[in-house]
């Protein structure tokens, strides 16, 4: 085991929220290094409303999850109704990469069943979406942070085996993938991945076809360096499709494989002076522990200091 579980859970937690929230605003300040730590508000301001909406359902999703043990569609429009009444009138909205950030917890939460985090996130996505061939996108994620939880995540499969798990090579979404791999195994540039998405977008013209690059560029960002959480989540911000999406999902990846120990320690004390960063390593304790078994979550104070494997990562002696 590399990592534990719970590293592993604070990684893909806060990993979205420093790729969502310090680069979208950081990177383009030009503020870097220890330097971001006097630019960054105080504690207990409020940042949650530089949060997305769906970064804030994600967040009433997780709590949802903590309190029933299981998805409860109706505890969960209960909690996003008292948590920030305007999230209810999102729903039938949802594009294939905000559904993605929407459902990052239940990628987590059920991590060890394939077929059950399918059947999880298609019943989660028909009250944000109204085409539910857009949920490819979020699928293709939270199986792909899956693999990285069960320690099973091979970077040269990784797309491969993701486009086997959705069974749709075909569609817009999988060219895409399958785009990006090649341009992968050609070890093709930034720059160069963004021209090949640029034209393929305008030779199609589809509506949804934005929403579906920052995926695929979600996965390319986090492959072509994916053992370096800081480099993988700048390049994000510089692809200029969605990049506050994108980047909130490449560090989702990022820090569910390279655990919270992958982020770079400035990052993480600048996270510190955010109530918001404070609560997403909160957040992932208390949705571990609710995953573990554990009744009381209250009664919990030291969860964290037990190392938790996902099933079957542990061999016997």
């Amino acid at each position: 085991m590399r990592y534990s579980l719970l590293s592993r859970f604070r990684g893909a937690l806060l990993g979205s929220f420093i790729g969502e929230i310090l680069f979208s605003e950081i990177y383009q300040n030009h503020v870097f290094g220890s330097a971001q730590l006097r630019r960054l508000p105080a504690r207990g301001s409020q940042d949650g409303s530089r949060l997305s909406d769906w970064s804030q359902i994600a967040t009433s999703s997780t709590e949802s999850l903590i309190r029933c043990g299981s998805l409860d569609l109706e505890d969960l429009l209960l909690e996003c109704g008292t948590s920030q009444p305007s999230l209810l009138s999102l729903k039938n909205t949802a594009n294939s990469s905000q559904l993605a950030v929407a459902t990052l917890p239940m990628a987590l939460f059920f991590h060890e069943d394939p077929v059950k985090l399918r059947q999880q996130l298609l019943k989660k996505s028909a009250v944000w979406q109204r085409d539910s061939q857009e949920s490819e996108g979020a699928l293709a994620v939270a199986y792909a942070i899956a693999l990285a939880l069960t320690e099973k995540l091979d970077f040269a499969q990784l797309i491969p085996q993701t486009l086997a798990y959705l069974g749709a090579s075909q569609t817009p979404l999988g060219l895409q993938l399958g785009q990006v791999q090649v341009l992968l195994e050609q070890g093709a540039g930034l720059e160069r991945v963004l021209t090949e998405m640029r034209c393929y977008f305008q030779q199609r013209q589809e509506p949804r076809l934005s929403s579906e690059i920052s995926i695929a560029l979600a996965f390319y960002c986090f492959l072509s360096t994916p053992e370096d959480f800081r480099l993988c989540v700048i390049r994000a911000t510089r692809t200029g499709y969605q990049p506050q999406i994108t980047a909130a999902l490449t560090g989702a990846l990022s820090g569910a494989y390279n655990s919270i120990m992958g982020i770079p320690v400035v990052w993480r004390l600048a996270t510190d002076q955010l109530g918001t960063g404070l609560e997403k390593l909160d957040l992932a304790d208390r949705l571990l522990a609710v995953w573990s078994g554990v009744y009381d979550v209250s009664t919990q104070e030291h969860f964290q200091d037990f190392a938790v494997a996902a099933p079957r990562v542990m061999g016997h002696r």
